[in-house]
């Protein structure tokens, strides 16, 4: 068996990590482990380099757990991974995984981390309908139908507990999820591996980061890999990247061959180039 459709878009899917019950609405996660038996396999391959067994991890924006059941067995038994994710749909399925994979070394909550306690809302969702789940960016503001995310620290949830890796992909968030985590981090030193897709809060995120005396790279696997695990020619992704940092305050070999961030002034890899003066000149004239 790859997958076995169910009703209502549901499949429940032999993948490269283990089982996944996932939504086919999900554009990207879900339709991504139905097709290919994995979703983002560069990264996820990327982040099992980073640990080794015995080690405890942190996961904020766990979604369906796509990447937590491949952490948690490369942790293996005597290993912990601390997976947080705020949407009920998304955690209800992280769930799932956990049970499906026998996966006892996972403890999941169904919560978001922020810099404080502070008031965090869920946009509404139609989870019925064709969406990027993964997507969706929780807000300060209470809009329509909006759900109230329960809402604690890194600090305050697992102070005092050892770390070696925090992976953050919570849509613009991820500055408040560090600066809400900053004991954990100075006390335990871990590798942090943090998304960093928006072009805005790229120079702050990376100084915050570089302040705690981090060196940081790029990370920018594309979503599709020819060697899937399913053998699947067809690419639904284009060319569609994940952007990522890893951060470390060690020497660390997994990061040979990527672009250091030298300073947060340096160009985002996603920003537009600029159009040199002369050829604006140029351009302008022909105008």
């Amino acid at each position: 068996m790859r997958s076995l459709i169910l009703k209502d878009n549901m499949a429940l899917v032999a993948g490269r990590d283990g089982y996944f019950l996932v939504s086919l609405n999900d554009m990207y996660i879900g339709r991504g482990l139905a097709c290919y038996g994995e979703y983002n396999a560069a990264e996820a391959a990327f982040l099992k380099r980073l640990i080794k067994p015995g080690d405890h991890v942190v996961e904020v924006g766990a979604n369906i757990g796509a990447h937590t059941i491949g952490l948690a067995k490369a942790v293996g038994p005597h290993g912990k991974v601390y997976a947080f994710e705020p949407q009920r749909a998304c955690y209800a399925l992280l769930q799932a995984q956990v049970a499906l994979n026998q996966a006892h070394n996972v403890f999941a909550y169904n919560q978001a981390l922020s810099r404080s306690r502070e008031p965090l809302w869920i946009p509404a969702v139609d989870y019925a309908q064709s969406e990027n789940f993964g997507g969706v960016a929780l807000t300060r503001d209470a809009g329509p139908a909006a759900e109230a995310a329960d809402v604690t620290t890194l600090d305050e949830r697992l102070a005092g507990a050892p770390c070696a890796l925090i992976k953050i992909d919570v849509e613009g968030m991820e500055e408040d999820v560090i600066r809400g985590g900053l004991t954990v981090i100075k006390t335990h030193r871990p590798l942090l591996y943090v998304e960093n897709d928006q072009i805005a809060k790229s120079r702050s995120l990376i100084s915050l980061i570089q302040e705690l005396g981090y060196r940081l790279w790029w990370h920018i696997p594309n979503l599709y890999s020819a060697q899937n695990f399913f053998n699947m020619s067809e690419n639904i992704f284009g060319e569609t990247a994940s952007f990522n940092m890893i951060c470390s305050c060690r020497q660390l070999e997994a990061v040979e061959g990527l672009n250091e961030i030298t300073s947060p002034d340096d160009p985002h890899p996603a920003a537009p180039r600029r159009q040199p003066a002369w050829q604006y000149s140029i351009n302008m004239t022909q105008d």
